[in-house]
This record gives C-alpha cells, structure tokens and sequence, in this order.
C-alpha cells in the first residue's frame, strides 16, 4: 500500500462564481505490481476549520498503472469565500495512504481577491493555452498584457479591426500577432479571468509629437514640462525607452488633467478593449519627478478645493475617477509607480490597487520603502484608506509588485528571497504579481527580460503559496486589522515590526479570529531586495 500516490493536476477554473460547478482533476498512480482492490478515493472541502463537502467513491487500480480522475462539485452559493480541496486514497480500513490538497477560490469579481500575473509574448506561434493552464494552476485571476500596444498614443494601429486583427510592431519592433492575443484571451476567459490591456495614462511617442518633418504637431500643447524650480530637468518631460527600429523611442508625456489628452487617449483605450476582447485598462507611470507646469507655464489644474496642482501624483483622483466613467463598465487598475501620489489612487474609482515599489522612493511620512515593514505598512494603510471606495467596505487588497533578484543575471529566482517577501506581503493583506508568461518570473521593469527562471524548488513552493492563499484568504486579505498583542519566544529574539535578525511577531485580527504570522528573519536582514540572490534563511516557509 506504500506505493500508491495522488496528485491533484488542478482546477478547471481560477475563480469560480458562487453556485457554478467546478471540477479537479487529480492523478492517481500505483507503483507496485500488484492490482489494489478495495480503495477508496475520498475528498474533503474545508472552508477554514469547517468541513463544508465530503464525497467518498470505490477505486480499483491496475499494477504499474495510473489514472486520471475528475471530481465535480458545486460550489456554496456564499460569495467571497476561499476552499481548501483535500483527496484522499482511503484503504478498506479507513486507513489514509496517500493524500493532496489545493485551494479554491469562490468569488463573483475578482477585484475583492486580485492575483495579477502577466503575459508579454506574442509571437506567432505562442503556446497559448499551454500558458493560461500553466498561469491557472497558480490560481492567477487576472492577467496584465505588457507592452501588446503598438504605441501609447495609439495602442491599436488604424487598420486593425474585429474582423482582421492583423500584425503590428511594438516600440521595440517586436511583432505582435493580434490572432494570439485574441487566443490568450479566450482561454483565459475559458478560466475565469479577467485580461488587462497595459498602456500608460499619459505618454505618446515621438510620431505624436512631430510630423514627419519633425515639426511639432498641434498635442504638443497637451504636454508637461519642467517647472523652472524644478532641478531634477528642464523643458519637456520626456523618458528614453530605448532604440526603437520606427523611431518611437521616447516618451512625451502628456498633462493628465488636459480635457483634450482624455477625450483622445479614453476613445483609444476602449477602442482598443472592444476590438480584442480585453477587460478593462491597467494604466501605468513612470513615477513622480517633482514640480511641472503645462505647455504654457501653468498649473497642471485644479485640486478638489480649488487649489492649483504642480505635481502629477496629484492629479491621480481626478484623471482615474474620469477614466471609469470614459471606460463604462470596464475595469480599470492603476500604478503608481513608487507609491508616490498612492493615497490619491487609494480614494479613486480604480477597481484595484497596484504599485510598483522601489527601495529609494519615500513614503508620505518621508520613510524609505526598502524594508520589509515599509511595505506592510503601506498595504495595510490601502486597505484602511480605500474602505468607503471598496466592493464590501472592508478596503481593497494592494498588488504589490517588488523586483526581488533584481541584478541577477544567472542561474534561477532566489527561494529565501522570493518567499519571504511574498509571506510578507500576503500576511499584511496584499497580493503580489511575479508570476506570468506560463511559468516565469518577473525580476526586472522590463518584462520580456524576464530570464531568469524560477528553480524546481521555488514552483514547488509557489504553487503550495498559492493554495494557501487562497484557501485562506478570509484569514489573509477580509478585513483583518493589526493589533499590539506581545508575543515572547523562549530563546528568541522577537520584533514586532519586522527587525533584522529576529522572529517577526506579527499579529491581526478580524471579528471572529486571532491570527499570529511568524516570519523568520533570524540570520538576515530586513530589505526586500536581495537583488543578486544572496540571501540565506536557517529554515525555509513550508506549507
């Protein structure tokens, strides 16, 4: 009886609506040369400590044999709820032999729960289907399509349409296949998630800026610039990508707030969604580089109260709740990049929270966001700040994107580095985006560089993050609070705020719970960035 493994494959979905069925698909393997009578499969669903689900069948195996089983259930019809799915190999004793587990979330949107990976590849021959399984099995609810655009101006050439969605080059003269990206999107919807169309909220390209003379054209006065205070540049506001083979190489940007840049760039994202099926826009940025004045030497607009607006984080509000209503039932994300201008996102209409952090960008309070308590303070102010502006008033989860190996350039993904970043983020309520085009990881700004792939050892874990995310998200991510409960080790060090070199005592709450996070910090320090995968931990998170 030794010999006999199951493995749960998957889910067919990676969000299930209340009241739909699901199915999991699961391995069973007899290794022995003997034929096993008098099996049975079990399968047990929890929700937290409470067995919800039971079903019980015979199972007779074949020697050196295996077989592939699917199991249906359907799901509670209470929404917003997170499942653990266990199976088991019982013997005519009641013995349990051999057993697996996986998560299962049940939600009716995906914006209570977001788990936001990405694709960035669009060839011809993509494996397309393969990807989104891949993505699926680490419960992925949301994809962000980086860099499908032909240009941020215009992120669909004039050509393309329903009908024949054609091929066009991105600013690095990539080729984009519309075919493929119309692929992703069906299997991805086949699966229950929502698709993300990637583009800036205020940048054109050089071919919008000047004529084919190089004189400039009449959106030249939609543009930022430098305020003459400003020490950080002089002139327009423009950002260098790269070489680019059609000559966009370089970023204008445009005023946020210029009724004009709206109504153009509003009409050509959803343009853009309609013609390719997407769900909705994930705006971006490039951060918050200080004081700006508009074309004509002038405020960038006006604030709530009337008062005139220099910086760009501070036009957020306004230019989000706008595009919303622009995009009429569209989903709509945003990053601010650096959690500069965060607070404004976090009381805004966008449907999730999204910011890419980086170790030298300075909270509102003037505190570097490079340790690991940096950014649990920032996720649980989101959540407290976007309460009144949530889908069930108990705030909205942060996605937080943070490069961990970000000089790596051999070998695979750092296992202590990835993982305690993640437990991290997860346990102050956050979500986290690393993992996308099928299998890999991000580890810089620019995703197609994403090369340096995940070990056989950090997927294991990824995928066992993942359920336990999942499963337990009511505990993780539904209205839990921090709370100042003392906790004492014998023989430890203990912080409760994340210091190097102890055992992190972090404690939450919610109406019903008491939840105690231990994150081992002993022998390390507390930055979240190991960017050359150096780190090392006594012991390593299992679930």
């Amino acid at each position: 009886m030794g010999q006999l493994e199951i493995s749960i494959s998957g889910i067919d979905k990676a969000r299930y609506n209340p009241g739909e069925e699901a199915s999991v698909t699961a391995i069973v393997r007899n290794l022995s040369g003997k034929r096993v009578n008098d099996l049975f499969l079990e399968m047990e669903v929890y929700h937290l400590e409470e067995m919800v689900y039971s079903q019980q069948q015979d199972l007779v195996l074949e020697p050196k044999r295996e077989r592939n089983i699917v199991l249906n259930w359907r799901v509670p019809d209470t929404d917003y709820q997170g499942y653990l799915i266990c199976l088991k190999l019982i013997d005519d004793k009641g013995n349990g032999i051999a057993q697996d587990t996986i998560g299962m979330d049940v939600s009716s949107s995906w914006i209570k729960f977001p788990r936001y990976g990405y694709l960035c590849d669009y060839g011809k021959k993509e494996n397309t289907k393969g990807k989104i399984a891949q993505m699926n099995r680490y419960h992925i609810n949301a994809i962000e399509y980086y860099d499908w655009h032909a240009l941020h101006h215009q992120p669909l050439p004039k050509e393309i349409t329903r009908q024949s969605l054609g091929v066009w080059e991105d600013w690095a003269g990539r080729k984009i296949y519309g075919e493929t990206i119309r692929d992703y999107i069906q299997y991805a919807h086949d699966m229950n998630m929502v698709n993300m169309a990637y583009n800036m909220i205020y940048a054109g390209t050089d071919s919008f800026i000047k004529d084919m003379d190089g004189k400039p054209t009449n959106v030249s006065d939609w543009q930022i610039h430098f305020a003459p205070d400003n020490e950080r540049g002089e002139g327009m506001f423009t950002f260098q990508m790269g070489s680019s083979p059609s000559g966009n190489g370089n970023l204008y940007f445009m005023n946020p707030l210029n009724q004009d840049w709206q109504k153009h760039i509003f009409s050509q994202e959803k343009h853009a969604l309609e013609v390719l099926d997407f769900d909705g826009w994930h705006g971006d940025t490039v951060g918050e580089w200080g004081k700006m004045v508009d074309a004509f030497g002038n405020s960038l607009g006006a604030g709530e109260n009337g008062e005139p607006i220099y910086e760009v984080k501070e036009t957020y509000r306004q230019f989000l709740n706008a595009a919303k209503e622009a995009l009429d039932g569209f989903y709509l994300s945003f990053n601010p990049v650096g959690a500069q201008g965060i607070e404004q996102v976090n009381t805004s209409s966008s449907d999730v929270l999204y910011t890419e952090f980086w170790p030298w960008d300075y909270d509102r309070n003037g505190i570097l966001y490079n340790t690991y308590q940096s950014l649990v303070t920032e996720v649980e102010r989101t959540m407290e700040e976007s309460k009144l502006y949530s889908v069930d008033g108990k705030g909205k989860s942060l996605v937080v994107k943070s490069y961990i190996n970000y000089y790596k350039t051999t070998g695979t993904m750092n296992v202590p580095g990835v993982l305690l970043c993640d437990a991290v983020v997860y346990a102050a309520g956050g979500s986290r985006i690393e993992i996308g085009n099928g299998n890999h990881m991000l580890h810089v700004e620019y995703y197609p560089n994403d090369d340096i792939p995940m070990g056989e050892m950090l997927q294991e874990y990824m995928l066992q993050m993942g359920d336990f995310t999942v499963a337990y998200e009511n505990l993780l991510r539904d209205g839990q609070f921090t709370t100042e409960n003392r906790v004492e080790i014998v023989d430890y060090q203990v912080s409760r705020d994340g210091q190097s070199d102890t055992i992190w005592a972090y404690t939450r709450m919610d109406g019903t719970h008491e939840i105690l996070h231990l994150i081992n910090l002993l022998g390390t320090d507390n930055e979240w960035r190991d960017e050359r995968g150096k780190r090392k931990l006594q012991h390593v998170w299992r679930n």
